[in-house]
């Protein structure tokens, strides 16, 4: 396990990692000339030609809420499928419980976008029930849409919605919101589309300091640098065009899939990361 923690002015937000591993760079659209290309590459965010990722879970404190976001996800070939499944399940709870942020403790729940089930849903004897079971979890409207109207891109962009999924929106846990829409104050939707028709960013806002949530905008760090990725985008020069207005902002930037400590400011042409939270 590793916990990372940063502040955006009165809000704390906390990264509790299940797994960081390297994985093929084909798998997050990108070559080994392209990583290479990336001065800043290694050591966080590369070894040598293969990029690093995470299954982790971000989590914002402010007041009394705590928001989960994007547990785990797109990591469903190996946490959700298999005799393991229900192993991993029972171990990710265990990690927010020793974290001191058990399932049950969490007040809201955020889906940049539909990208499998990730640590969404609770299998119990093949039934699924919410992962966190006082949260509603929140997804845009123009995201449910798609995946009404069967509109939903193929799995050569995205892992398809898990039928978990179904089963969370049949029990009505669900929420639909839209660009501008507050989870709660300091922590704004923006629906930016591009990987998914409805994909949204997490805007979090406290004391002049912000935080953006990425989402699967960027996979990883280095597609801040490396351009349009066709593989991860049916519509890459639309995430492209707003990566660039994210880029000249002084804000911290964070993403669900980067590893430890999966955070870092945009700086001079070059991604910093956060520094390590020192050890209690």
């Amino acid at each position: 396990m590793t916990i990372d923690r940063c502040r955006v002015g009165d809000i704390e937000l906390i990264r509790v990692g299940y797994a960081d591993v390297t994985v093929p760079a084909d798998r997050v659209g990108l070559s080994a000339e392209q990583i290479r290309a990336v001065p800043w590459a290694e050591p966080l965010w590369a070894e040598g030609d293969d990029p690093r990722a995470g299954a982790a879970v971000w989590l914002i404190r402010t007041g009394d809420a705590l928001i989960a976001v994007d547990p785990a996800q797109a990591a469903d070939d190996i946490l959700r499928d298999g005799p393991d499944a229900d192993f991993h399940q029972e171990a990710f709870a265990a990690l927010l419980a020793d974290a001191g942020m058990p399932r049950e403790s969490v007040t809201h729940a955020v889906m940049t976008h539909a990208e499998g089930i990730g640590m969404w849903a609770w299998r119990d004897d093949g039934a699924w029930t919410p992962f966190f079971p006082n949260a509603p979890l929140y997804a845009s409207r123009a995201e449910l849409d798609a995946l009404d109207a069967g509109a939903h891109p193929s799995v050569q962009f995205a892992t398809p919605p898990h039928p978990a999924l179904d089963a969370l929106r049949a029990q009505g846990v669900m929420r639909a919101v839209d660009s501008g829409d507050e989870i709660v104050p300091g922590v704004r939707v923006e629906v930016v589309g591009g990987h998914s028709p409805g994909h949204m960013a997490l805007h979090i806002e406290s004391g002049g300091d912000a935080a953006i949530m990425l989402g699967h905008l960027t996979v990883s760090p280095l597609h801040l640098a490396t351009g349009e990725c066709p593989q991860q985008h049916p519509d890459p020069a639309s995430v492209e065009r707003w990566l660039d207005g994210v880029r000249g902002e002084n804000a911290l930037l964070i993403g669900p899939l980067w590893p430890s400590p999966g955070s870092g400011r945009w700086l001079d042409g070059s991604f910093v990361a956060t520094p390590a939270t020192p050890a209690s």
